[in-house]
Protein backbone atom coordinates (compact mmCIF):
# COMPACT_ATOMS: atom_id res chain seq x y z
CA UNK A 1 0.00 0.00 0.00
CA UNK A 2 1.22 3.49 -0.78
CA UNK A 3 0.25 6.94 0.35
CA UNK A 4 0.46 9.99 -1.88
CA UNK A 5 1.15 13.11 0.16
CA UNK A 6 0.77 16.73 -0.72
CA UNK A 7 4.14 16.87 -2.45
CA UNK A 8 2.94 14.32 -4.98
CA UNK A 9 5.40 11.67 -3.82
CA UNK A 10 4.23 8.13 -3.00
CA UNK A 11 5.52 6.23 0.01
CA UNK A 12 5.18 2.60 1.12
CA UNK A 13 3.60 2.31 4.58
CA UNK A 14 5.04 -1.04 5.59
CA UNK A 15 7.46 0.06 8.29
CA UNK A 16 6.85 2.20 11.35
CA UNK A 17 10.11 4.06 10.85
CA UNK A 18 9.06 4.88 7.33
CA UNK A 19 5.80 6.39 8.55
CA UNK A 20 7.66 8.77 10.86
CA UNK A 21 10.03 9.74 8.08
CA UNK A 22 7.00 10.48 5.91
CA UNK A 23 5.45 12.57 8.69
CA UNK A 24 8.56 14.71 9.01
CA UNK A 25 8.79 15.00 5.21
CA UNK A 26 5.39 16.71 5.03
CA UNK A 27 5.64 20.32 3.85
CA UNK A 28 6.51 22.61 6.77
CA UNK A 29 6.62 19.79 9.35
CA UNK A 30 10.26 20.04 10.38
CA UNK A 31 10.02 23.82 10.36
CA UNK A 32 7.68 23.77 13.36
CA UNK A 33 8.54 20.38 14.88
CA UNK A 34 12.14 21.22 15.79
CA UNK A 35 11.54 24.61 17.47
CA UNK A 36 8.48 23.19 19.23
CA UNK A 37 10.71 20.45 20.63
CA UNK A 38 13.10 23.06 22.05
CA UNK A 39 10.27 25.13 23.55
CA UNK A 40 8.61 21.98 24.94
CA UNK A 41 11.83 21.10 26.77
CA UNK A 42 11.90 24.53 28.39
CA UNK A 43 8.27 24.39 29.50
CA UNK A 44 8.58 20.79 30.73
CA UNK A 45 11.47 21.54 33.09
CA UNK A 46 10.18 24.87 34.39
CA UNK A 47 8.59 23.29 37.47
CA UNK A 48 11.71 21.48 38.68
CA UNK A 49 13.81 24.50 37.69
CA UNK A 50 11.66 26.77 39.90
CA UNK A 51 12.06 24.24 42.73
CA UNK A 52 15.86 24.32 42.48
CA UNK A 53 16.00 28.10 42.12
CA UNK A 54 13.89 28.84 45.17
CA UNK A 55 15.30 26.10 47.40
CA UNK A 56 18.90 26.72 46.41
CA UNK A 57 18.76 30.40 47.19
CA UNK A 58 16.42 30.39 50.20
CA UNK A 59 17.35 27.06 51.76
CA UNK A 60 13.67 26.35 52.34
CA UNK A 61 12.05 23.24 50.91
CA UNK A 62 8.69 24.49 52.17
CA UNK A 63 8.95 27.71 50.17
CA UNK A 64 10.31 25.86 47.15
CA UNK A 65 7.50 23.29 47.25
CA UNK A 66 4.90 26.02 47.61
CA UNK A 67 6.36 27.94 44.66
CA UNK A 68 6.35 24.83 42.48
CA UNK A 69 2.77 24.00 43.45
CA UNK A 70 1.54 27.53 42.78
CA UNK A 71 3.25 27.50 39.38
CA UNK A 72 1.59 24.20 38.42
CA UNK A 73 -1.87 25.24 39.62
CA UNK A 74 -1.61 28.60 37.85
CA UNK A 75 -0.69 26.79 34.65
CA UNK A 76 -3.69 24.46 34.99
CA UNK A 77 -6.08 27.32 35.74
CA UNK A 78 -4.91 29.82 33.13
CA UNK A 79 -3.99 27.45 30.31
CA UNK A 80 -7.50 26.80 28.92
CA UNK A 81 -8.30 30.50 28.83
CA UNK A 82 -5.09 31.35 26.99
CA UNK A 83 -6.00 28.56 24.58
CA UNK A 84 -9.40 30.16 23.95
CA UNK A 85 -7.63 33.36 22.95
CA UNK A 86 -5.33 31.36 20.66
CA UNK A 87 -8.28 29.69 18.93
CA UNK A 88 -9.97 33.07 18.58
CA UNK A 89 -7.05 35.26 17.49
CA UNK A 90 -4.40 32.82 16.29
CA UNK A 91 -1.14 31.50 17.70
CA UNK A 92 1.23 34.34 16.83
CA UNK A 93 -0.37 37.34 18.57
CA UNK A 94 -1.43 35.50 21.72
CA UNK A 95 1.61 33.29 22.26
CA UNK A 96 4.01 36.15 21.56
CA UNK A 97 2.52 38.12 24.47
CA UNK A 98 2.19 35.07 26.74
CA UNK A 99 5.78 33.94 26.12
CA UNK A 100 7.10 37.45 26.72
CA UNK A 101 5.36 37.68 30.10
CA UNK A 102 6.62 34.16 30.92
CA UNK A 103 10.22 35.20 30.22
CA UNK A 104 9.91 38.43 32.22
CA UNK A 105 8.31 36.66 35.20
CA UNK A 106 10.87 33.85 35.18
CA UNK A 107 13.75 36.31 34.92
CA UNK A 108 12.28 38.41 37.74
CA UNK A 109 12.05 35.29 39.91
CA UNK A 110 15.74 34.56 39.32
CA UNK A 111 16.74 38.14 40.13
CA UNK A 112 14.56 38.24 43.25
CA UNK A 113 15.91 34.94 44.58
CA UNK A 114 19.59 35.59 43.85
CA UNK A 115 19.90 39.26 44.78
CA UNK A 116 18.04 39.39 48.08
CA UNK A 117 15.80 37.51 50.46
CA UNK A 118 12.40 38.32 49.00
CA UNK A 119 9.14 37.97 50.89
CA UNK A 120 7.39 34.66 50.35
CA UNK A 121 4.44 36.34 48.65
CA UNK A 122 6.74 37.85 46.02
CA UNK A 123 8.27 34.46 45.25
CA UNK A 124 4.86 32.83 45.02
CA UNK A 125 3.45 35.63 42.87
CA UNK A 126 6.32 35.44 40.38
CA UNK A 127 6.20 31.64 40.32
CA UNK A 128 2.45 31.76 39.72
CA UNK A 129 2.81 34.31 36.90
CA UNK A 130 5.50 32.14 35.32
CA UNK A 131 3.24 29.09 35.40
CA UNK A 132 0.15 30.96 34.22
CA UNK A 133 1.86 32.29 31.09
CA UNK A 134 3.82 29.19 30.04
CA UNK A 135 3.11 28.64 26.32
CA UNK A 136 0.97 25.52 25.69
CA UNK A 137 3.55 24.11 23.30
CA UNK A 138 2.03 20.64 23.07
CA UNK A 139 -1.35 22.05 22.07
CA UNK A 140 0.24 24.44 19.56
CA UNK A 141 2.16 21.63 17.90
CA UNK A 142 -0.86 19.29 17.90
CA UNK A 143 -2.98 21.93 16.16
CA UNK A 144 -0.29 22.33 13.51
CA UNK A 145 -0.04 18.57 13.03
CA UNK A 146 -3.80 18.43 12.59
CA UNK A 147 -3.56 20.92 9.75
CA UNK A 148 -0.44 19.39 8.21
CA UNK A 149 -0.89 15.63 8.61
CA UNK A 150 -4.64 15.04 8.78
CA UNK A 151 -5.25 15.33 5.01
CA UNK A 152 -2.57 12.68 4.37
CA UNK A 153 -3.86 10.07 6.81
CA UNK A 154 -0.64 10.32 8.85
CA UNK A 155 -2.11 12.13 11.85
CA UNK A 156 -1.96 9.09 14.20
CA UNK A 157 1.71 8.64 13.36
CA UNK A 158 2.30 12.35 13.97
CA UNK A 159 0.65 12.11 17.39
CA UNK A 160 2.74 9.04 18.21
CA UNK A 161 5.84 11.00 17.25
CA UNK A 162 4.72 13.81 19.55
CA UNK A 163 4.12 11.31 22.36
CA UNK A 164 7.60 9.85 21.97
CA UNK A 165 9.11 13.34 21.98
CA UNK A 166 7.20 14.10 25.16
CA UNK A 167 8.56 10.94 26.80
CA UNK A 168 12.08 11.85 25.72
CA UNK A 169 11.68 15.39 27.04
CA UNK A 170 10.67 14.21 30.49
CA UNK A 171 13.44 11.63 30.40
CA UNK A 172 16.34 14.03 29.78
CA UNK A 173 14.89 17.36 30.95
CA UNK A 174 14.88 16.86 34.74
CA UNK A 175 18.33 15.25 34.57
CA UNK A 176 19.67 18.28 32.67
CA UNK A 177 18.15 20.80 35.08
CA UNK A 178 19.23 18.87 38.17
CA UNK A 179 22.81 18.58 36.92
CA UNK A 180 23.10 22.26 36.01
CA UNK A 181 21.44 23.50 39.18
CA UNK A 182 23.57 21.25 41.40
CA UNK A 183 26.92 21.92 39.72
CA UNK A 184 26.72 25.45 38.28
CA UNK A 185 24.16 27.50 40.24
CA UNK A 186 20.70 26.86 41.68
CA UNK A 187 19.13 29.11 39.07
CA UNK A 188 21.09 27.69 36.11
CA UNK A 189 18.33 25.23 35.21
CA UNK A 190 15.71 27.99 35.10
CA UNK A 191 17.99 30.13 32.93
CA UNK A 192 18.26 27.28 30.43
CA UNK A 193 14.49 26.70 30.55
CA UNK A 194 13.82 30.37 29.76
CA UNK A 195 16.28 30.37 26.87
CA UNK A 196 14.73 27.20 25.43
CA UNK A 197 11.26 28.73 25.57
CA UNK A 198 12.48 31.96 23.99
CA UNK A 199 14.35 30.30 21.13
CA UNK A 200 11.74 27.62 20.50
CA UNK A 201 8.80 30.02 20.57
CA UNK A 202 10.46 32.39 18.09
CA UNK A 203 11.12 29.48 15.74
CA UNK A 204 7.61 28.11 16.13
CA UNK A 205 5.79 31.38 15.60
CA UNK A 206 7.82 32.25 12.51
CA UNK A 207 6.76 28.96 10.89
CA UNK A 208 3.70 30.60 9.40
CA UNK A 209 2.81 28.03 6.74
CA UNK A 210 1.60 25.47 9.30
CA UNK A 211 -0.21 27.86 11.64
CA UNK A 212 -3.94 27.09 11.89
CA UNK A 213 -6.30 29.87 10.89
CA UNK A 214 -8.02 31.56 13.84
CA UNK A 215 -11.71 30.94 14.44
CA UNK A 216 -13.97 33.94 14.05
CA UNK A 217 -16.76 32.43 16.13
CA UNK A 218 -17.33 33.67 19.67
CA UNK A 219 -18.69 31.48 22.46
CA UNK A 220 -20.88 33.05 25.15
CA UNK A 221 -19.62 30.86 27.98
CA UNK A 222 -16.91 32.44 30.12
CA UNK A 223 -15.55 29.25 31.69
CA UNK A 224 -15.63 26.69 28.89
CA UNK A 225 -16.57 26.82 25.23
CA UNK A 226 -19.90 24.93 24.91
CA UNK A 227 -18.62 23.24 21.74
CA UNK A 228 -16.41 21.14 24.01
CA UNK A 229 -19.33 19.84 26.05
CA UNK A 230 -19.89 16.56 24.25
CA UNK A 231 -19.63 13.07 25.67
CA UNK A 232 -16.51 12.17 23.72
CA UNK A 233 -14.49 15.13 24.98
CA UNK A 234 -15.75 14.77 28.55
CA UNK A 235 -14.76 11.10 28.55
CA UNK A 236 -11.23 11.96 27.45
CA UNK A 237 -11.10 14.79 30.02
CA UNK A 238 -11.89 12.39 32.88
CA UNK A 239 -9.45 9.84 31.43
CA UNK A 240 -6.67 12.42 31.59
CA UNK A 241 -7.67 13.34 35.14
CA UNK A 242 -7.21 9.68 36.07
CA UNK A 243 -3.90 9.53 34.21
CA UNK A 244 -2.83 12.55 36.25
CA UNK A 245 -3.61 10.53 39.38
CA UNK A 246 -1.03 8.01 38.19
CA UNK A 247 1.62 10.60 37.33
CA UNK A 248 1.14 12.44 40.61
CA UNK A 249 1.45 9.43 42.90
CA UNK A 250 3.87 7.12 41.16
CA UNK A 251 6.94 9.30 41.69
CA UNK A 252 6.19 9.61 45.40
CA UNK A 253 5.57 5.87 45.76
CA UNK A 254 8.69 4.86 43.82
CA UNK A 255 10.85 7.25 45.86
CA UNK A 256 9.42 5.91 49.13
CA UNK A 257 10.03 2.33 47.98
CA UNK A 258 13.64 3.10 47.07
CA UNK A 259 14.35 4.85 50.37
CA UNK A 260 12.74 1.99 52.33
CA UNK A 261 15.12 -0.42 50.59
CA UNK A 262 18.20 1.79 51.21
CA UNK A 263 18.42 2.53 47.50
CA UNK A 264 17.29 6.13 47.26
CA UNK A 265 19.71 6.84 44.40
CA UNK A 266 17.93 4.21 42.29
CA UNK A 267 14.55 5.98 42.29
CA UNK A 268 15.56 7.88 39.17
CA UNK A 269 16.85 4.87 37.23
CA UNK A 270 13.69 2.90 38.11
CA UNK A 271 11.59 5.68 36.57
CA UNK A 272 13.93 5.87 33.58
CA UNK A 273 13.32 2.20 32.81
CA UNK A 274 9.59 2.80 32.38
CA UNK A 275 10.27 5.84 30.18
CA UNK A 276 12.40 3.73 27.87
CA UNK A 277 9.65 1.12 27.53
CA UNK A 278 7.16 3.90 26.88
CA UNK A 279 9.45 5.30 24.19
CA UNK A 280 9.33 1.92 22.45
CA UNK A 281 5.60 1.31 22.93
CA UNK A 282 4.50 4.69 21.58
CA UNK A 283 6.19 4.48 18.17
CA UNK A 284 5.15 0.83 17.83
CA UNK A 285 1.50 1.82 18.25
CA UNK A 286 1.76 4.87 16.02
CA UNK A 287 3.55 2.94 13.30
CA UNK A 288 0.92 0.22 13.08
CA UNK A 289 -1.30 0.48 10.03
CA UNK A 290 -4.36 -0.88 11.85
CA UNK A 291 -4.93 0.82 15.20
CA UNK A 292 -7.75 0.36 17.66
CA UNK A 293 -7.51 3.32 20.05
CA UNK A 294 -10.43 2.37 22.32
CA UNK A 295 -9.27 -1.23 22.84
CA UNK A 296 -5.66 -0.16 23.28
CA UNK A 297 -6.52 2.44 25.90
CA UNK A 298 -8.73 0.08 27.89
CA UNK A 299 -6.17 -2.74 27.87
CA UNK A 300 -3.36 -0.42 28.95
CA UNK A 301 -5.54 1.16 31.65
CA UNK A 302 -6.34 -2.23 33.17
CA UNK A 303 -2.64 -3.16 33.23
CA UNK A 304 -1.74 0.15 34.90
CA UNK A 305 -4.41 -0.14 37.60
CA UNK A 306 -3.80 -3.78 38.48
CA UNK A 307 -0.05 -3.28 38.11
CA UNK A 308 0.01 -0.48 40.70
CA UNK A 309 -1.63 -2.80 43.24
CA UNK A 310 0.82 -5.60 42.45
CA UNK A 311 3.78 -3.24 42.91
CA UNK A 312 2.83 -3.08 46.59
CA UNK A 313 3.90 -6.75 46.79
CA UNK A 314 7.32 -6.32 45.16
CA UNK A 315 10.00 -7.65 47.55
CA UNK A 316 13.09 -5.96 46.16
CA UNK A 317 14.67 -3.45 43.80
CA UNK A 318 15.34 -5.74 40.79
CA UNK A 319 11.69 -6.78 40.55
CA UNK A 320 10.61 -3.16 40.93
CA UNK A 321 12.72 -2.28 37.88
CA UNK A 322 10.86 -4.92 35.89
CA UNK A 323 7.39 -4.32 37.33
CA UNK A 324 7.40 -0.57 36.95
CA UNK A 325 8.87 -0.81 33.45
CA UNK A 326 5.76 -2.77 32.43
CA UNK A 327 3.28 -0.55 34.29
CA UNK A 328 4.82 2.78 33.34
CA UNK A 329 5.48 1.64 29.79
CA UNK A 330 1.73 1.33 29.22
CA UNK A 331 1.17 5.05 29.75
CA UNK A 332 2.03 5.89 26.14
CA UNK A 333 -0.69 3.46 25.05
CA UNK A 334 -3.21 5.64 26.87
CA UNK A 335 -1.92 9.09 25.95
CA UNK A 336 -1.34 8.59 22.22
CA UNK A 337 -4.77 7.04 21.47
CA UNK A 338 -6.32 9.82 23.56
CA UNK A 339 -4.76 12.40 21.23
CA UNK A 340 -5.99 10.43 18.23
CA UNK A 341 -9.58 10.33 19.52
CA UNK A 342 -9.53 13.91 20.77
CA UNK A 343 -9.13 15.33 17.28
CA UNK A 344 -12.25 13.39 16.29
CA UNK A 345 -14.24 14.59 19.29
CA UNK A 346 -13.55 18.30 18.82
CA UNK A 347 -13.97 20.88 16.10
CA UNK A 348 -10.87 22.45 14.60
CA UNK A 349 -11.98 25.87 15.86
CA UNK A 350 -11.68 24.79 19.53
CA UNK A 351 -8.91 22.21 19.27
CA UNK A 352 -6.25 24.22 21.12
CA UNK A 353 -8.69 24.73 23.97
CA UNK A 354 -9.46 21.02 24.04
CA UNK A 355 -5.79 20.09 24.26
CA UNK A 356 -5.19 22.59 27.04
CA UNK A 357 -8.23 21.48 29.08
CA UNK A 358 -6.90 17.93 28.81
CA UNK A 359 -3.53 19.07 30.15
CA UNK A 360 -5.23 20.93 32.99
CA UNK A 361 -7.17 17.79 33.92
CA UNK A 362 -3.90 15.91 34.14
CA UNK A 363 -2.33 18.68 36.25
CA UNK A 364 -5.26 18.61 38.66
CA UNK A 365 -4.93 14.85 39.01
CA UNK A 366 -1.21 15.16 39.66
CA UNK A 367 -1.72 17.72 42.43
CA UNK A 368 -4.42 15.67 44.16
CA UNK A 369 -2.72 12.29 43.90
CA UNK A 370 0.69 13.47 45.09
CA UNK A 371 -0.88 14.75 48.30
CA UNK A 372 -3.08 11.67 48.90
CA UNK A 373 -0.39 9.11 48.15
CA UNK A 374 2.21 11.04 50.13
CA UNK A 375 -0.06 11.16 53.18
CA UNK A 376 -0.80 7.43 52.90
CA UNK A 377 2.90 6.62 52.76
CA UNK A 378 3.65 8.87 55.72
CA UNK A 379 1.00 7.12 57.80
CA UNK A 380 1.38 3.45 56.77
CA UNK A 381 4.39 2.93 54.52
CA UNK A 382 5.21 2.66 50.82
CA UNK A 383 2.94 -0.36 50.21
CA UNK A 384 -0.08 1.68 51.23
CA UNK A 385 0.98 4.34 48.75
CA UNK A 386 0.82 1.90 45.83
CA UNK A 387 -2.57 0.62 46.95
CA UNK A 388 -4.01 4.14 47.12
CA UNK A 389 -2.45 4.86 43.75
CA UNK A 390 -4.19 1.81 42.30
CA UNK A 391 -7.51 2.91 43.79
CA UNK A 392 -7.19 6.40 42.33
CA UNK A 393 -6.05 5.16 38.93
CA UNK A 394 -9.02 2.77 38.77
CA UNK A 395 -11.02 5.78 37.60
CA UNK A 396 -9.29 5.36 34.23
CA UNK A 397 -10.52 1.88 33.22
CA UNK A 398 -13.92 2.53 34.83
CA UNK A 399 -14.36 5.67 32.71
CA UNK A 400 -13.31 3.85 29.56
CA UNK A 401 -15.66 0.93 30.27
CA UNK A 402 -18.66 3.19 30.97
CA UNK A 403 -17.99 5.23 27.83
CA UNK A 404 -16.70 2.40 25.67
CA UNK A 405 -19.48 2.76 23.11
CA UNK A 406 -18.70 6.49 22.77
CA UNK A 407 -15.03 5.75 22.21
CA UNK A 408 -15.85 3.12 19.62
CA UNK A 409 -18.04 5.62 17.79
CA UNK A 410 -15.18 8.12 17.75
CA UNK A 411 -12.84 5.39 16.57
CA UNK A 412 -15.04 4.60 13.56
CA UNK A 413 -15.75 8.22 12.71
CA UNK A 414 -13.84 10.42 10.33
CA UNK A 415 -11.91 13.30 11.86
CA UNK A 416 -14.05 16.39 12.08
Amino acid sequence: MELRVATGRSFPLSAAAGRYAHVLALPGALRFFLPAAVARLGVAVTGVAVLWTVQGTSGSFAQAGAATGVSALADAAAGPHIARLIDRWGQRPVVAVSALVFLVAGSALIVACTSSSPATWIVLALAGLTGATAPPVGALAAARWRRTAEPTGLLPAAFALEGSLNDLTFLIGPLLVTTLSATVAPSAGLVVALWCVAAGTIGLLTARSSEPAPSQSTARSVLCDPRLLNRGFLTLFVAHLATGFFFGGIGVAITAFALAHDAGALAGPIATGSSIVSLLAGPAYGGAQRRRPAETMLSAAIVITIGCALLALVPGVPLMFLGYAIVGGCVALVLIPTSELLQRATQVSVYTQAMTWISSASAAGIAASASIVGHAIQERGWQEGFLWLSALTALLPLTLIVSYRTLRTLQRSSAT
